[in-house]
């Protein structure tokens, strides 16, 4: 992903040649190219009256689609003669800077041509810029300027000093301690200084990153949250030797790797090298050895999750924090681990004073979630439930029993600690669980009986007309009629109107969920077309920002997505993979793992002497390395194992023959040798041994008289309910 970057020695490259040149060189070259930038003439209005570099620079940011940014910026490298045109990106690795409305630029034919404009930009190219405080000022007055596109043409022109100051910002002020407004409060004083001491603010924020990395950061961080709570580090000594030190490669293709050639460690190894966990948003820590730190980043892509345990995958992160320093302590010896609240190395980083702000920031950002800033709701409430998340793992994971469990939070007001312990709570096998369960079943219910929560499941047939509106047919009553046609209103629109009709723009405003189980198994851009825009935070009908609605197909009424409506997804990663997802759902999702918890307090460890929490822990380590994590067996299948039928040996069998044994035959497409394996030969899968009939094939030479026929053993045989048997599962030797 170091590709997301290659704008920025573009832009430098042309600003740097264009002050070089001068005015009249960038008035030959507008001149004669404009209309193949653009079917927008307004750089006609130019003309011989001259041109100013900021409205150019402004236009190009314009043109960063899709569809113009190859043809505009390919033909402005042919033209201005810029050695290293931009190249294509990956399709989630985009180019991140200001996109503005060109048109804005030119509303009442206004032209920014001006002395003032030229004399700035000259000055702004440089590696050390010193800006006069009225030539600031004076360009913040004419008219349509602003702080907003001023600073965001100054960042374009040298986005390696001069940060944007503009909406994106706001989703830090808080956690940076400034004001909410900080454009009006620079507009006001039209203070240079003000917004010299809001890059001082980032630089401190972001220790050693450039502004074009902060910028990505705030971008990322107003569109999706991408902070969660789990902390992993990493050592730059990839080989494991301690002698070859991979921080200079870290750091410029902005990635992190380890457990390659000659590390002599095992791809994924158990605990040491869970390569595969680190998802969007989680933290990398890097160091050096044991006291030396190198970094801190954010996950934006895990190449070990979505293309497998090898030496060509990385994680590729985002760096908040690029400084070295030596640590007080030793980190932990392991290469890559996951570092929890109380880890060793975790604790030594939070310790060291160049890391502080970055600890700051996280910590802010995982209490504070920033991507509801305008909803009318306590800042509680805001804080801890993201208005759109998918809970997502192995089936039997127990997601849709915490669908319940979180909508009831969320509408009770309840914070996402609160919501932790209570599930902690829940798991270890309080006394009070069973009861606790119950009542938030209870009140579950009654949320739903009083309209609060609704709930659908998404199917291949499921279909926009189902989710939103459509016509459907019913029975007439008038007679001579068979059939008419009516408006039906569909689970989405029904309880976002009644969400929308309820919010009344105060705190304390009631909350609803919408729960979609099988989130996947849709077609999300049948099902939510043009609707997918405004589940977004910052487009729900409130927000303040952008709000906003569409007209609807059928009924052609205007409609939003209210920003007291909640959504919460669950995903079967046995069916589709997140890489599979569609990624408009992607990108305006939380996403939330759940994985099998082998030492659940309601799975036994006596069965008849059989303990089902290893049984389970074995089958799934075997299942990771023959197919991978997201196929697991969730932990539910065996919490119930003793009341199937009251008698142990009986209802183990039965939850084997009628649950586990068709799943495995679902997720190998009855490959029996490799469900033989997962069951580590216990008997339960046997080879056929019956001779091959010399009749059967009219010419057997080609036939493999060697190759085992495995199958699957009789549901009459005793060893179903023989203890040995499952024994045979998790026993080594």
């Amino acid at each position: 992903m170091k590709e997301i970057y290659d704008w920025v020695p573009w832009f430098r490259g042309l600003a740097e040649k264009i002050a070089d040149k001068g005015e009249e060189y960038l008035i030959e070259k507008a001149k004669h190219r404009q209309m193949e930038w653009g079917e927008d003439p307004s750089l006609l209005r130019y003309g011989d009256e001259g041109i100013d570099p900021f409205s150019f620079f402004y236009f190009l940011a314009s043109k960063n689609s899709r569809k113009q940014l190859k043809r505009v910026y390919d033909s402005v490298s042919s033209v201005f003669e810029i050695e290293s045109p931009l190249p294509d990106t990956d399709v989630n690795d985009y180019y991140i800077f200001p996109t503005p409305n060109f048109k804005i630029l030119f509303h009442d034919g206004v032209n920014f041509y001006s002395d003032l404009l030229w004399s700035l930009f000259r000055e702004a190219v440089k590696d050390n810029p010193n800006i006069g405080p009225d030539d600031f000022k004076k360009a913040l007055n004419i008219k349509q300027v602003g702080v907003a596109k001023l600073t965001q043409t100054l960042f374009l022109i040298n986005p390696e000093y001069f940060p944007p100051v503009d909406g994106s910002i706001g989703v830090l002020s808080k956690a940076l301690d400034l004001p909410a407004q900080i454009e009006k409060e620079i507009m006001k004083d039209g203070g240079y200084e003000d917004y010299i001491s809001v890059q001082e603010t980032l630089k401190k924020a972001f220790p050693g990153c450039q502004p074009y990395e902060i910028n990505m950061f705030l971008y990322l961080q107003k569109s999706e949250q991408i902070t969660n709570s789990k902390i992993f580090q990493i050592s730059t000594y990839v080989d494991g030797d301690d002698t070859t030190d991979y921080w200079d490669d870290f750091k410029k293709n902005n990635w992190v790797y380890t457990g390659g050639p000659g590390s002599g460690k095992s791809w994924g190894e158990e605990g040491e090298y869970p390569l595969t966990e680190p998802t969007r948003g989680d933290i990398i820590l890097v160091r050096t050895g044991r006291k030396r730190g190198r970094a801190i980043g954010i996950v934006l892509k895990n190449d070990y999750a979505e293309s497998g345990l090898n030496e060509n995958s990385r994680i590729h992160v985002l760096w908040i924090n690029k400084s070295e320093e030596q640590l007080l302590g030793f980190t932990d010896m392991q290469g890559f681990n996951e570092a929890k609240a109380g880890s060793t190395t975790r604790l030594i980083f939070e310790e060291a004073g160049s890391y502080k702000p970055s600890f700051d920031l996280i910590n802010s950002l995982t209490e504070n979630s920033p991507e509801n800033d305008d909803d009318p709701q306590s800042e509680a409430d805001t804080i801890t439930h993201p208005l759109n998340q998918i809970l997502y793992g192995p089936p039997g994971t127990g997601k849709t029993w915490n669908t319940v469990n979180r909508a009831v939070a969320i509408i009770d007001g309840k914070s996402g600690n609160d919501l932790k312990e209570e599930i902690r709570k829940i798991n270890e096998g309080e006394s009070w669980a069973d009861f606790e369960r119950d009542k938030i079943k209870e009140r579950f219910d009654k949320l739903t009986e009083d309209g609060q929560i609704a709930m659908v499941t998404f199917h291949q047939n499921f279909t926009y007309e189902d989710f939103i509106e459509g016509i459907r047919p019913v029975l007439a009553d008038d007679e001579g009629k068979d059939i008419e046609y009516k408006l039906h209103k569909g689970v989405f629109r029904e309880i976002a109107e009644r969400a929308d009709k309820n919010r009344t723009g105060q705190p304390g405003a009631p909350k609803y969920v919408l729960i979609i189980d099988e989130i996947n198994r849709g077609n999300i851009a049948r099902i939510f077309a043009e609707l997918i825009t405004l589940i977004e935070p910052s487009k729900r009908i409130g927000s303040k920002k952008d709000e906003t609605t569409v007209t609807l197909p059928y009924s052609k009424k205007k409609f939003g997505v209210p920003n007291n409506l909640y959504i919460i997804g669950t995903m079967n990663t046995a069916d589709r993979s997140i890489a599979q997802l569609d990624t408009a759902l992607r990108r305006r999702f939380v996403f939330i793992e759940m994985m099998p918890n082998s030492k659940h307090y309601k799975i036994s460890t006596d069965i008849e002497g059989v303990n089902c929490q290893e049984l389970l822990a074995a089958m799934n380590e075997r299942i990771h390395f023959l197919l991978d994590r997201e196929h697991q067996i969730g932990h539910t299948y065996f919490m119930d194992v003793k009341r199937i039928k009251g008698n142990g040996e009986e209802s183990l069998a039965a939850t084997f023959k009628n649950q586990i044994i068709p799943l495995l035959q679902e997720y190998f497409y009855d490959n029996w040798e490799k469900i033989y394996l997962v069951l580590n030969g216990n008997e339960f899968i046997v080879p056929n041994e019956t001779p091959i009939d010399s009749n059967l094939f009219k010419d057997s030479v080609l036939i493999d008289k060697e190759r085992k026929i495995y199958e699957l053993l009789s549901f009459n045989s005793k060893k179903w309910e023989d203890p040995k048997s499952y024994k045979a599962i998790y026993e080594k030797g």
